[in-house]
């Protein structure tokens, strides 16, 4: 049995994701489709727009077999930490052969190029990332420069679009693990991963979630066997990266009103001297979007802005990363949803993988330290997001501890 691993975030699920499903399949035969999907918040460092278990139940209803959740301290992290925690995850399933992904652009060459030089990072490479990132450059802009200097300008296009950036990402993370997973690039049929457009029968992720803000039908874009699941959430406000506001406000109160000797801010994960030094001059009150645009710079970004008010407010933290680096990623994988004439499947895949696979939230009992760590992180990620629902929307979600996998039949 052959099958095919899927790294998303499915916010939502959409046509362009049943594109790739059904042309991953076509294109190698393999038996079933795995994804491993982004949990209650998303890499920006948002809630999702609507919960971990009804992404993950649409995405079966749209062709995907198992859906299990790509942990938070991966979700909401740099692409190279996405990547590297997901591919990771996938290749401990044995009978996982191969990991597809969309791209902007059919450069399978150029793709492999750069991977090669992310994965290994030659002197060369490491000489001109760090002059690029001494003039003041970001990360990614400072990666992108040394890259264009190596190769020429003509990758310019291709390092530059967000779904290339994550392709190359995974496949520098399976260079750099001598992973068995073999790549599968499916050209995107949208316009592009931030495209805001609306044309034809595909449109991307952002483009449906503004539609849903601005009240227009999103219905030709959606599987109609994957609205249901949505309903109640296509109903109300969309999730918004603002009403983390007060919960970010209130970590800074306490921070304010603490000797800076016995505050742990500097520990935070994404955070670094010059985003704590803004952060801690930044005038309270304050709302989220003057606040990250108050810690904005040249050469800190909005993303990594975003994720690290997020990783502020679960307390995620550098040291949580190294300890996952340094023990092999994960020690589970925790069961969203599945189809229920797939129960074989998911039987081989839990016998063919050193990962425990959380089925019963209760019973699960970490035996490691990086498992009882990460269990904690995903169950106080659940727990904020509810939190979030509730106030915003008046919805009352289970707690990981009581929730139950969805069974699609």
């Amino acid at each position: 049995m052959s099958n095919i691993g899927i790294i998303a975030e499915y916010n939502p699920f959409h046509n362009g994701h049943k594109y790739l499903v059904k042309n991953a399949i076509k294109e190698t035969g393999a038996d079933g489709v795995i994804a491993l999907m982004s949990g209650n918040f998303i890499q920006q460092g948002a809630p999702a727009m609507a919960d971990k278990y009804t992404r993950a139940e649409a995405a079966v209803r749209g062709g995907v077999d198992i859906v299990f959740e790509l942990p938070v301290i991966y979700a909401t992290a740099s692409a190279r930490d996405f990547a590297n925690g997901a591919v990771a995850m996938l290749s401990s399933m044995k009978n996982v052969e191969y990991i597809a992904f969309g791209v902007e652009d059919m450069e399978q060459n150029m793709f492999f190029e750069i991977a090669d030089i992310l994965a290994k990072e030659p002197k060369e490479y490491k000489s001109l990332l760090n002059e690029y990132l001494s003039k003041g450059n970001s990360y990614p802009a400072a990666s992108e420069k040394a890259i264009k200097k190596i190769l020429g300008n003509s990758v310019g296009s291709v390092i530059s679009r967000p779904n290339n950036i994550l392709g190359i990402s995974y496949l520098s993370a399976l260079i750099k693990q001598k992973s068995h997973l073999q790549p599968i690039m499916i050209e995107r049929c949208d316009s592009g991963y931030n495209s805001a457009e609306l044309t034809g029968n595909y449109a991307s992720a952002t483009a449906i979630r503004n539609a849903i803000m601005n009240n227009t039908s999103i219905r030709p874009y959606i599987p109609k066997v994957c609205v249901k699941p949505y309903e109640e959430y296509f109903s109300k406000p969309l999730a918004d990266i603002t009403w983390l506001t007060p919960f970010i406000a209130s970590r800074l109160i306490y921070d304010r009103n603490l000797p800076h000797e016995i505050s742990d801010l500097e520990s935070v994960m994404d955070m670094t001297e010059e985003i704590l030094n803004r952060l801690r001059k930044a005038p309270l009150p304050i709302k989220y979007i003057e606040l990250a645009d108050f810690l904005k710079t040249k050469n800190i970004t909005m993303s990594r802005v975003s994720r690290m008010l997020l990783h502020m407010v679960l307390g995620i933290k550098t040291v949580d990363r190294e300890l996952a680096y340094n023990n092999g990623y994960s020690k589970y994988i925790n069961l969203l949803a599945f189809n229920g004439s797939k129960s074989s499947m998911l039987k081989s895949i839990a016998e063919n993988t050193r990962l425990s696979m959380i089925n019963k939230k209760s019973s699960y009992k970490p035996e490691s330290e990086l498992g009882q760590r990460m269990w904690e992180m995903d169950k106080l990620a659940t727990d904020l997001y509810n939190q979030l629902i509730y106030d915003n929307l008046n919805m009352r979600l289970h707690g990981e501890l009581t929730c139950s996998v969805r069974k699609v039949n």
